[in-house]
């Protein structure tokens, strides 16, 4: 096992050296790509979910840092419950971070008030606060996987030299047990 989690560890860490330019989410020319494979551009509109906090609230749309009802001394207020469903104008597309660390992507938004929002677009996403069309969303996958096609699998390691004889056996035993 320790095997598997190192060419997996390996793996993970030759694409992030290699292929950094195509990790999602990023922006592209003027086009955030969400890592759900939603594209997010300066005056498109969004849809507002619900929001997530318990008194209805949004725990990832919050009043922007630059918006003129912010004070410096002031905790970011969240955008009221009474915006669910609404529809927001995007009107500026914000990465926050460096490198080293990673980045947070956020939108500004508006809703037809004075104020401008800032949203967290991953975790708005994935929390339903921002509706993205049903393609983009991360479907379950409930197809069954046979047996059959995890021995398969098992064979390929062990040919591969990835896992020992013993644990080949081992890991067909379990399946054909139904362990």
């Amino acid at each position: 096992m320790k095997t598997i989690f190192l060419l997996f560890l390996s793996t993970f860490f030759t694409q992030y050296i290699f292929c950094q330019d195509t990790l999602l989410p990023r922006i592209v020319n003027d086009t955030l790509y969400t890592s759900s494979g939603y594209k997010i551009t300066v005056d498109q509109e969004i849809k507002l979910g619900t929001g997530t906090r318990d008194n209805g609230d949004f725990k990832f749309i919050t009043v922007s840092k630059n918006s003129w009802l912010t004070a410096p001394s002031v905790k970011q207020a969240s955008m009221r419950k009474t915006s669910d469903h609404h529809t927001g104008m995007v009107k500026k597309l914000k990465p926050e971070g460096n490198k080293e660390r990673g980045y947070t992507y956020y939108i500004i938004i508006g809703i037809g008030d004075i104020v401008n929002y800032q949203c967290d677009v991953e975790n708005a996403i994935a929390s339903g606060e921002i509706v993205v069309p049903d393609k983009y969303k991360s479907k379950p996958n409930n197809s069954p996987v046979s047996v059959a096609d995890e021995i398969t699998k098992l064979k390929k390691l062990y040919d591969d030299s990835v896992i020992t004889k013993e644990e080949f056996e081992a890991q067909k035993k379990k399946l054909l047990d139904g362990n």
